[in-house]
């Protein structure tokens, strides 16, 4: 399918326009620089997204508790909380100027740890295609908002993933499911899509220690095999984890677990921070500011002196000074 960034009504936030054609596309131009946001304590300032401002990203993707609206049963709680970020100077000036794409987890699905159970899942659904703009990819009946965005073209194209980890998700469970079947099948489908560089987003990691406290994917031992099992089938390269929910940031690797190294690059606390947790497959440096934001720089090209690869730094806001540094060469995102 084909799009085009139109400004959506009200909120002015940039939504894809598709079409019912074979492959989607947001934009033909490449995208060389992203930010990454979520974690977002809307109550407490956030001189990060200033930073977002400054660094001018092609794309932004927020990976979730992008607000905390904690209610079992009050919409009006996760529209304020909504409300309350879109106020915010620095947001309205990127929603503005920067394509984003969103997809969220427990705290601003609804409630702190929940699934498939939630009360108001289904409008909370529909708030969340509002606020973000993504009424013309998340279709009204879908389960959930889970969709795919795709940027460039031929050596350039990349392709984002945003799946939904909350609204069909069980119980955590040795054969509990976090995505529902037909999330399942959408991402086989769209695994076997032609791109370079596949993001794949989860609002939780998915390389995590089953023992650490936060949620993670290691807890749902069926589900993540079915995820690795299904990449290293569709033959899919470039795949790359991103995911939120910790307050620091991190970048992860678990060997040949897709048919190559699965690496997963974890930031989200853009005004918040919390002691890191146990993870046997952390291969970087944790960084803790506060205040943060980060960014993904992307190397389509190779040049006389170096060859494509993508660059993760997270950054100390208030200082505006990396934190952390960990580089990916394309080529090793394949057998």
């Amino acid at each position: 399918m084909r799009a085009a960034f139109l400004v959506a009504l009200g909120l002015g936030l940039f939504a894809p326009s598709y079409t019912h054609a074979a492959e989607q596309q947001d934009s033909p131009l490449a995208v060389v620089r992203i930010g990454l946001a979520g974690c977002h304590q809307q109550t407490q300032p956030a001189p990060a997204f200033w930073r977002y401002v400054t660094a001018k990203p092609d794309l932004m993707l927020w990976l979730g508790n992008n607000v905390y609206t904690d209610t079992p049963d009050d919409l009006a709680v996760i529209e304020e909380g909504h409300a309350a970020l879109a106020s915010l100077p620095a947001f309205e000036q990127l929603r503005r100027a920067v394509p984003m794409a969103a997809t969220w987890d427990d705290h601003d699905y609804g409630l702190n740890n929940c699934g498939k159970d939630y009360a108001l899942k289904e409008p909370s659904k529909q708030h969340f295609r509002r606020f973000w703009g993504l009424e013309d990819c998340v279709p009204a009946d879908r389960d959930g908002v889970y969709h795919a965005r795709y940027f460039g073209e031929g050596d350039q194209r990349l392709q984002v993933l945003l799946l939904d980890g909350r609204y069909n998700r069980d119980a955590p469970g040795d054969d509990a499911d976090t995505l529902g079947e037909r999330q399942w099948s959408w991402l086989e489908e769209e695994l076997r899509r032609p791109a370079r560089l596949r993001l794949i987003v989860s609002g939780y990691q998915v390389l995590l220690d089953k023992d650490a406290h936060f949620e993670t994917w290691s807890k749902f031992p069926r589900a993540r095999r079915r995820l690795f099992d299904l990449i290293r089938a569709s033959g899919a390269e470039g795949v790359v984890f991103l995911a939120g929910d910790q307050h620091y940031g991190e970048a992860s690797r678990l060997p040949e677990a897709i048919g190559y190294d699965a690496i997963e690059l974890m930031f989200c606390g853009v005004n918040q921070q919390e002691p890191h947790v146990l993870n046997r497959g952390r291969v970087t440096p944790v960084a803790h500011a506060k205040n943060a934001y980060a960014l993904l720089d992307l190397q389509w090209r190779a040049s006389e002196t170096d060859e494509p690869h993508l660059l993760f730094r997270v950054f100390d806001a208030d200082r505006d000074a990396a934190e952390l540094t960990y580089r990916v060469n394309f080529s090793e995102l394949r057998n």
